[in-house]
């Protein structure tokens, strides 16, 4: 690492510490720092704590995903690629099911999954702030600001209270930004050609995080680099940026290479997904769902003013997190202005805080509109307020530059008291009552109850701002009278920022007992795990929730949570109009539906109780029935009909359809088979599910249909199943819209189904490839210096 710079109109440093402010073991203090801020918020994980909630998506359906994958990795040293436990089965690799390939992965590996779930996110959230300090460290802030920018950016809001939603993801490229940022400096400013190989790991890490906020990271890590090839005062003497922009823009295309293994077969399933072209989830108001409304600036600096958690009251249907920032952080961001020695940087980070301000509006402004319209897959991503985390990271180094013109009492008191007077004139309005009519004005007519129960809070939080106004007021005026200096500045500036942004993403962190409690076993869970698969269930009575818990106990349900299922299995099974279709009988009968949950005893025409009313561990009450005539799973079917698409579903639902007359092939279909007309004559033959597991089962067949006929399975369809009948490669077709089938011919008696996908392996070998690349773009130059140097 190049010597750190001085800061500008830096003061003599006190005995036992740098020219810049840094006591000894600067790095390892600034450390402890931020793992304590990690631990105010996450000191349960120490017991042994599940960082867990019912708002989050790791109890809906990430524990179940992640520890699915675990457990198949541990047993076969591979990851999954398909999942049979939801929607009638998906790809698991294609579909995405969270952090498959980020090394967070292997830690499950090694140690229970709800363990690596908790403190992979903890372990982030204390990079987010070593990584923002060293970032800071290398554009030249002092010591102290660049603790100050670390702990902004670690604790914001946006980046902490991701924790309450369950979005990992999020966190592992919120914790990657300053990486990229810095790896990226260290390539074009200081011209070390080693960190562009180390760039593309980089970009490689935060697309295998999340595919849509790292999207966006790479706009704005573009703009980074043309602002240190063009504009940057401190560029290397003699760089060329044209050169080192093409460097850059071919390890971020390494970068995407690397992560082939999920992205190749991502893309190629876009096409069957409801984000596939046309699908439900795309277009204008898919894309500007969930964006960040305006009138929720207020957030950043009073989070009350909207509502937290259950007292939410803005105009997105739900919201987990905060864009809470803190009065310090934009208090010392505001006092940035002003420093001629870094004046391209403070414009370079304050556009780009304005941007990604402006983006995260989404479709409330008309600044987005060009770039959906320009940019690819734009339309296949929602909720742009994700994107505010690239608003609170250039404020938490605006935060550090503000922090050092402090400290060098380079800031006007009375700039500073104009500052502070802002945010004590918003606090207030808020104490008074005065912020309660805005928002009474802005709420829309049906959530003006909600705006009215939150009045209190509303209050109470504008108290609590005012309090921490004058509190960390208090603070920069006595640095900037000189009565608090060096280490005693730095750590009342922190520990002022570090309780004010505490006090509010608290709030955000909830823990749960251990998964072996949290999803432990009743009696219905017991029964049906005792029941031998295949087989389907649904969860009538939403004992279990909206969710993915029953995938953690291995059983398969109809339905689930995942929002990227297949579109067919959508359609098939009514999914716009709240699963409508899936209690018709022949749905029933066609996804092998052998057991129903309800939350109550009654009496369900065709099925039976087989398990009484039993206390689940989630306070619901479950009890479970069985079909009186198990379904079967595999079924021969001697007729096929083409028909058009648009038909299939209604004729599959339809009572006078025979589900074990005719398979319904798609009018586009190449199979030989001629169009047949009920009605249809029944098959002898019977089939029967003898071997079943995640993507692979083999059915044995008694006896002989003399005619060519149909399999068909209770599961869905995909391009990578692949089939063998008798040993032989077999014809396998999309049938009754959603359906995965077999073309027998005549005498059949077994067949071996395998899912496998040539993609997948394809993009395997082309990511080893790319790392192999990578490791070059990085080591061959070191080693070259080291040889210049000898």
């Amino acid at each position: 690492m190049a010597r750190t710079p001085e800061p500008a109109n830096a003061v003599p440093a006190p005995e036992g510490m740098n020219s810049d402010g840094a006591p000894r073991r600067s790095g390892l203090i600034a450390t402890v720092v931020f793992a304590l801020s990690t631990l105010a918020l996450g000191f349960p994980a120490l017991m042994g704590k599940f960082l867990v909630s019912v708002y989050s998506d790791q109890y809906k359906a990430g524990y179940a995903f992640r520890e699915f994958a675990a457990a198949t990795l541990k047993a076969t040293g591979t990851f999954p690629e398909w999942n049979p436990y939801l929607f009638g089965g998906m790809p698991y690799v294609a579909a995405m099911h969270g952090d498959i390939f980020y090394p967070t992965a292997w830690l499950r590996w090694i140690m229970p999954v709800d363990l690596a779930i908790t403190w992979g996110m903890a372990v982030h959230f204390v990079l987010a702030g070593w990584l923002t300090f060293r970032f800071a460290r290398a554009l030249g802030l002092s010591w102290g600001a660049s603790v100050v920018a670390g702990v902004a950016y670690e604790m914001t809001g946006i980046v902490a209270s991701q924790m309450s939603p369950g979005h990992d993801g999020k966190v592992f490229v919120s914790a990657l930004t300053p990486l990229a940022f810095w790896v990226l400096l260290r390539a074009i400013r200081d011209q070390q050609r080693w960190a562009f190989g180390a760039f593309a790991f980089v970009v490689a890490l935060t697309v295998l995080g999340h595919y849509h906020m790292s999207y966006f990271l790479l706009i704005a890590l573009g703009l980074w680099a043309l602002f240190l090839a063009f504009w940057d005062g401190e560029r290397a003497p003699g760089s060329h940026p044209w050169m080192s922009l093409s460097l850059a823009a071919l390890a971020v295309g390494v970068g995407l290479a690397i992560t082939a293994l999920q992205v190749m077969p991502f893309v190629e399933y876009i096409t069957y997904s409801p984000r596939a072209e046309g699908g439900p989830n795309t277009g204008w108001a898919f894309a500007t769902s969930y964006a960040l409304p305006p009138s929720e600036i207020f957030t950043t600096i009073l989070p009350q003013f909207n509502g937290v958690l259950d007292q939410y009251w803005g105009r997105n249907p739900i919201k987990f997190h905060t864009e809470y920032m803190g009065f310090l952080p934009l208090a010392l961001s505001a006092l940035s202005f002003g420093d001629a020695a870094r004046r391209r940087l403070v414009f370079a980070f304050t556009t780009g805080a304005l941007f990604f301000l402006l983006l995260s509006f989404g479709g409330h402004t008309p600044f987005y509109r060009p770039f959906f319209e320009l940019l690819p897959l734009l339309g296949k991503i929602r909720a742009m307020g994700m994107v505010f985390y690239l608003v609170a990271f250039p404020v938490a180094i605006l935060a550090a530059i503000g922090f050092d013109r402090v400290l060098c009492r380079a800031v006007p008191l009375r700039s500073m008291l104009i500052v502070v007077s802002g945010f004590l004139a918003i606090s207030v309005l808020g104490v008074t009552g005065a912020l309660q009519g805005l928002a009474d004005a802005l709420a829309s007519p049906e959530r003006t109850d909600a705006v009215a129960a939150n009045a209190p809070a509303l209050r109470l939080g504008a108290l609590r701002l005012l309090a921490f106004v004058v509190i960390g007021g208090g603070v920069l005026t006595a640095i900037a009278l000189g009565r608090l200096r060096a280490a005693a500045a730095v750590a009342a500036v922190v520990a002022a920022m570090s309780i004010d942004l505490w006090s509010i993403d608290r709030a955000f962190y909830q823990f749960s007992p251990r998964a072996n409690v949290l999803f432990a076993d009743d009696a219905v869970t017991t029964h049906l795990r005792n029941t031998t698969p295949p087989y389907r269930v649904i969860d009538v009575g939403n004992s279990y929730g909206q969710s993915s818990i029953l995938m953690t106990y291995r059983i398969s349900s109809a339905r689930g949570y995942h929002g990227f299922e297949l579109r067919a299995y959508d359609e098939l099974g009514g999914h716009d109009e709240g699963w409508r279709n899936l209690g018709s009988p022949n749905l029933i009968d066609l996804l092998a539906i052998r057991f129903l949950i309800l939350d109550r005893v009654d009496s369900v025409a065709g099925f039976h109780q087989v398990v009484g009313s039993t206390n689940t561990s989630f306070g619901t009450t479950a009890v479970l029935y069985e079909r009186d005539l198990v379904p079967p799973y595999a079924r021969v079917v001697l007729s096929a009909a083409k028909v058009p698409e648009s038909q299939v579903v209604s004729t599959v639902v339809d009572s006078r359809f025979s589900v074990n007359g005719a398979v319904l092939l798609p009018d586009t279909s190449t199979a030989p088979t001629a169009q047949a007309q009920p009605p249809f004559p029944l098959a002898t033959a019977r089939a029967t599910v003898t071997d079943w597991a995640p993507g692979r089962m083999t059915v044995v067949l008694a006896g002989a249909e003399a005619a060519a006929s149909h399999l068909l399975i209770s599961e869905n369809w995909y391009p990578d199943w692949h089939a063998s009948v008798d040993g032989k490669p077999g014809v396998v077709r999309r049938a009754d819209h959603t359906l995965l089938s077999v073309d027998l011919p005549a005498g059949a008696k077994s067949v071996e189904l395998v899912f496998d996908s040539p993609t997948y392996a394809k993009g395997k070998l082309v990511s080893v490839l790319a790392v192999l690349i990578a490791a070059t773009m990085t080591i061959a130059p070191l080693v070259m210096t080291r040889r210049r140097v000898t």
